[in-house]
């Protein structure tokens, strides 16, 4: 489920970038922005999410992706003579078409293991449990309490039903269902907690436990950005901002990852944390109160 929700975003924070770029920007810049998109597709059509039996729903999302790939050589044959428009065109399409299949995939409950999938449902889960948490505290509040327990009984219904469909083998809905109250939890927790200092007492046995709860954190704010997106958000000239953000965020991720690669862990766990404040200004510039 991460896979899919994390291309997804970066395939729709990538198509149309080009085209937006003005000529003053310089064929340089043309240049770099197509091979994001080549490598973005690459990623796409070899994600785990692209990889299920082709039969039935499967067999026409097979197709889909065959033709990305196809795609990506015209590309490249595009940007080596110096024709950047066609291979922007060329790719925006077959990363819509890319993203159309691995979705398809995905609600087929055939494009990620079983395994992924409840990993996604705990590392979402955990990120909703804080806010619960935060929640709890406020519930005693003289005047936000009662909209506090309202909300968390909200959170917990869509909870309930994210177990319900996990314990029926509907992981993907579930999944989706967790997403859900995950958005709810970020955008009315803030509301409530407008104006007020809001302070998350973490405790960690080791560096290591503490940079996986920063990747975690920070791949629920992929999920909420991308939620953001589809709902319609980043329209017109705010989109610019919000791909700039992300695009920040997403570089200082892979920065937290070499770090910790090599063991880093204080210094990943900081680069981390500024990857995902740049998710929660892209959120914001989309209007959503995140804290």
């Amino acid at each position: 489920m991460r896979s899919r929700w994390c291309i997804g975003l970066a395939a729709a924070l990538l198509v149309g970038a080009v085209a937006a770029q003005t000529p003053a920007d310089g064929a340089d810049q043309k240049r770099r922005l197509i091979e994001q998109k080549i490598r973005l597709l690459e990623m796409l059509i070899n994600s785990p999410a692209a990889k299920g039996a082709p039969y039935g729903r499967e067999a026409e999302s097979a197709t889909l992706l065959e033709k990305g790939r196809t795609s990506i050589d015209d590309a490249r044959k595009a940007l080596a003579d110096g024709r950047f428009d066609e291979a922007a065109k060329l790719l925006d399409e077959a990363l819509k078409s890319a993203s159309s299949a691995s979705r398809r995939m995905s609600a087929g409950e055939g494009g990620l293991s079983e395994s992924a999938q409840r990993k996604s449902l705990q590392d979402l889960g955990e990120q909703v449990e804080m806010y619960r948490t935060s929640l709890g505290e406020l519930a005693t509040d003289p005047e936000k309490g009662a909209a506090a327990r309202a909300l968390l009984g909200r959170i917990d219904a869509l909870r309930a039903e994210s177990v319900q469909l996990a314990t029926g083998g509907r992981l993907g809905d579930a999944n989706r269902k967790l997403a859900d109250a995950y958005k709810l939890a970020v955008e009315e927790m803030s509301r409530l907690r407008a104006g007020q200092e809001v302070v998350l007492s973490l405790k960690f046995d080791t560096p290591a436990d503490e940079y996986a709860y920063e990747k975690k954190r920070f791949a629920s704010n992929e999920i909420m950005v991308d939620m953001m997106i589809a709902e319609g958000r980043a329209e017109g000239d705010k989109r610019r901002l919000v791909d700039g953000f992300v695009d920040n965020g997403r570089r200082l991720g892979s920065q937290a990852d070499t770090q910790a690669s090599s063991g880093q862990y204080p210094e990943a766990v900081k680069l981390m944390e500024q990857a995902s404040a740049q998710l929660i200004r892209a959120l914001q510039a989309m209007g959503v109160p995140v804290f």
